[in-house]
């Protein structure tokens, strides 16, 4: 054995390496990228940063790029028609600024569903939703919302109760996807904090009184843990169970409002869900007005459109933003980009949903059943939440990466892995120490073998 293996590698040295790994690297980005997102209270700021860490990325991750632009280019559909909008716009430079904007988050998320180490990526957005939800929940900061006045728990950026919900119930999906991990890897320790953390995470989005997060919760975190039960499954089973879960993204629609009305009567809620029922019958006038084409996209709820204005005065809200919205995704986005539009968005999230279920019948992948389960969280709420690419929001974010996941190639290399696998565990047993007979290998052996080392 060569005496140099026999010296302690010195910290500087180890350190290094560890900056310097890439399964560090992807899972840093990712969690300064959302985190950057999270927080309302950082405005425009912390969409610079997102911008900056993005392009960073990017730039550290050519080819990376080079692998989103040829795999997803389909997810990149609606963003392209929210940039043709601006042509048929009625305020086009609204519609000009907020569009460019949803095209660099979706492309941030549509980055991070192409890294090689996507359980890094997991780790680094488990580290960024539930550190925050955790610290919101120990500050325990509350302010009334809805007509009734109802005490609801909020971020620690001062989003509204709806926001910090999503945030909360996506930390609790990373947190049971931790948790299987965990179990996977008999880390019974870490298996404890992950439960822990799904426990404080569900307490602050029942906390945050919204009923439609809540219900969606319920359903998401039913479907991951039947995912993840799954997974190890054979193909044939899984590919019975991807066809029943085709439905079940029917099914959910069908059995979200009668959960959600248990849970507004659980809650207190007001059956008219505190204003929407209005909200809609005034979307259906305005949709009529221009029912192909709409008014641009993000083009309806600026100072400078009456209409708006007019909904502001009736809900009595006092400082006039964009963050108001029609609370559902198809009539939102009916309003702002038409039949056409709301045709394209529905076509990418079908072919999406369908990739995602191919991973999962192919591969028992881990990251496959956490996006799969988020993405039923996001779309359960679509009926009563405006759930659709926005500009640089978390949860934009976090659809195009679970969108374009489902397009992350399967089985890359499965042969050659395999081959070189079985010569490092004959290489092992020939061995009269626990070191691999490494130089008994090809250099594009150990290329394919290294990652499997690292972990």
């Amino acid at each position: 054995m060569n005496a140099t293996l026999a010296f302690p590698v010195p910290f500087k040295s180890r350190f290094s390496g560890l900056i310097e790994s890439s399964h560090v690297q992807d899972g840093v980005f990712a969690a300064l990228i959302l985190a950057s997102r999270i927080p309302a209270n950082l405005g425009m700021t912390g969409g610079l940063i997102c911008l900056v860490l993005t392009g960073i990325y990017g730039a550290l991750r050519v080819r990376q790029s080079r692998d989103l632009l040829s795999r997803c280019w389909l997810q990149l559909s609606f963003p392209i028609f929210a940039l043709l909008s601006v042509t048929w716009a009625v305020y086009p430079m609204v519609t000009l600024r907020a569009s460019v904007q949803m095209t660099l988050t979706a492309f941030a998320g549509l980055l991070l569903s192409q890294t090689p180490r996507p359980r890094a990526v997991l780790v680094g957005l488990f580290v960024a939703y539930a550190g925050y939800t955790v610290a919101s929940l120990i500050v325990g900061h509350s302010r009334p919302e809805g007509i009734d006045g109802t005490l609801s728990l909020y971020g620690l950026g001062g989003e509204a109760k709806n926001y910090f919900a999503d945030t909360s119930g996506t930390a609790v999906l990373l947190a049971l996807t931790m948790l299987a991990a965990c179990i996977e890897r008999r880390a019974f320790a870490l298996a404890t904090l992950s439960a822990t953390v799904i426990a404080a995470c569900g307490l602050a989005t029942v906390r945050a009184h919204s009923a439609g997060a809540t219900s969606a919760l319920l359903l998401a975190s039913m479907l991951l843990s039947v995912l993840l039960l799954f997974r190890g499954c054979s193909s044939g089973s899984k590919l019975i169970f991807a066809a029943v879960l085709g439905g079940a993204m029917i099914i959910c629609v069908i059995f979200f409002q009668p959960i959600l009305a248990l849970v507004q009567e659980l809650s207190a809620k007001d059956s008219g869900l505190t204003g929407r029922g209005y909200l809609w019958y005034r979307g259906d006038f305005i949709i009529a007005e221009r029912p192909w084409l709409g008014v641009g996209y993000f083009g309806f709820w600026t100072p400078e459109n009456p209409d708006a204005i007019g909904l502001w005065r009736y809900f009595d809200v006092r400082q006039e933003g964009t963050a108001f919205s029609f609370h559902n995704s198809y009539i939102q986005t009916l309003v702002e980009t038409g039949r056409i539009g709301l045709g394209v968005m529905v076509m990418c999230w079908i072919i999406g949903i369908t990739a995602l279920l191919r991973r999962f019948v192919l591969t028992p992948s881990l990251p496959t059943c956490f996006w799969l389960g988020y993405i039923a969280l996001q779309l359960s709420k679509s009926p009563v939440e405006p759930i659709r690419p926005s500009a640089l929001i978390a949860p934009t974010i976090m659809l195009f990466a679970g969108l374009g996941f489902g397009f992350f190639p399967v089985g890359r290399n499965r042969h050659q892995f395999g081959t070189a696998s079985r010569r490092l565990s004959s290489s092992r047993s020939m061995a009269s120490s626990d070191i691999p007979l490494l130089s008994d290998m090809s250099s594009e052996e150990i290329r394919l073998i290294a990652p499997a080392i690292r972990m």
